[in-house]
């Protein structure tokens, strides 16, 4: 090799060099600066709740912003707080969203018989798939849609229809039944068969079956059956979505704290909150807060 092309042949590894070194240097400096930007954005959060947590300003909301904002039910200490704090932490908690979801959807009717689901590549219902959907009431909107849309088999569920047949196939995906969802299976005043969710699953030929979506609106049930459901292991992890309306009302503390430790143990699961609507139908006064609240929250989880 002469000595003009062994110079090239130098030229070209050290430009080589030179272009490795820079691609080096800039990947580095832009991982700096994504780490700069998250650790200021991280700051500006917390500065912020800071800033709303003192910021108390005055008039009647003044109280309500000194109990400050509680972001996570985990953790805390339900059982050493007031009668109007759980009322406060209830209501604030339900109220306010802990997930994002990019493609929120609405399966069936846009007013009442409607249900938000979560369409994210990581929680939608893929085929085969089963859904759940307990509350009927005539209006079959949620389940057809969520039928036709995800190709799911959805088993319907409402104890007191009493005017269509105990046990039928609306149509080749949609499967209704006349059975009650609850804590405990038992016959109740109304004649009605109320089930737990365990038991449901196992008559349906489920035991072994994923279900990917579940659906209550139980009118008050919910407190009974969901703490059996997730003390019997009937929400694994293969349950993505739980879309469930919260009926509440009670002043009892005792009733208010039963209520929030079962929405806390949802949390403790995984289920993150990702849309809320307040039913305006339930709208209610009560002198601990200052402002009108609802008594029925619609709430869509969904577990990452």
């Amino acid at each position: 090799m002469t000595f003009r092309n062994s110079l090239c042949v130098y030229n070209v590894l050290l430009f080589l060099c030179l272009v490795l070194v820079t691609l080096y240097v800039n990947q580095q400096r832009n991982m700096m600066l994504i780490r700069l930007d998250a650790y200021e954005t991280k700051q500006g959060i917390l500065n912020k709740v800071t800033r709303t947590v003192e910021d108390l300003g005055s008039g009647p909301l003044m109280s309500l912003r000194e109990k400050g904002i509680v972001d996570s039910l985990v953790g805390l200490d339900l059982d050493s707080l007031s009668n109007e704090t759980l009322l406060i932490t209830l209501h604030s908690n339900l109220d306010n969203l802990n997930s994002l979801c990019r493609r929120k959807l609405r399966l069936g009717d846009v007013s009442d018989g409607g249900w938000e689901i979560c369409d994210d590549a990581d929680v939608r219902p893929r085929e085969p798939c089963i859904i759940y959907s307990f509350g009927i009431n005539y209006d079959f909107s949620f389940d057809e849609a969520a039928a036709a849309l995800y190709g799911c088999h959805v088993f319907s569920f409402d104890p007191s229809m009493n005017l269509v047949k105990d046990q039928f196939d609306r149509s080749p995906k949609v499967h209704f039944s006349s059975l009650g969802l609850s804590g405990q299976s038992f016959i109740n005043k109304d004649n009605w068969t109320m089930l737990t969710l365990k038991e449901i699953r196992r008559r349906l030929g489920h035991k072994s079956s994923s279900i990917d979506v579940i659906k209550m609106d139980v009118e008050g049930s919910e407190w009974q059956a969901l703490p059996e459901m997730i003390q019997s292991g009937e929400l694994p992890g293969n349950v993505k979505q739980v879309l469930l309306e919260y009926h509440l009302g009670s002043t009892l503390k005792s009733v208010r704290l039963a209520e929030l430790k079962v929405v806390k143990n949802l949390e403790r699961i995984g289920f993150k909150k990702f849309y809320v609507h307040k039913n305006p139908f339930c709208r209610t006064i009560d002198t601990e807060m200052p402002s009108p609240l609802t008594n029925c929250y619609e709430v869509s989880y969904l577990r990452r």
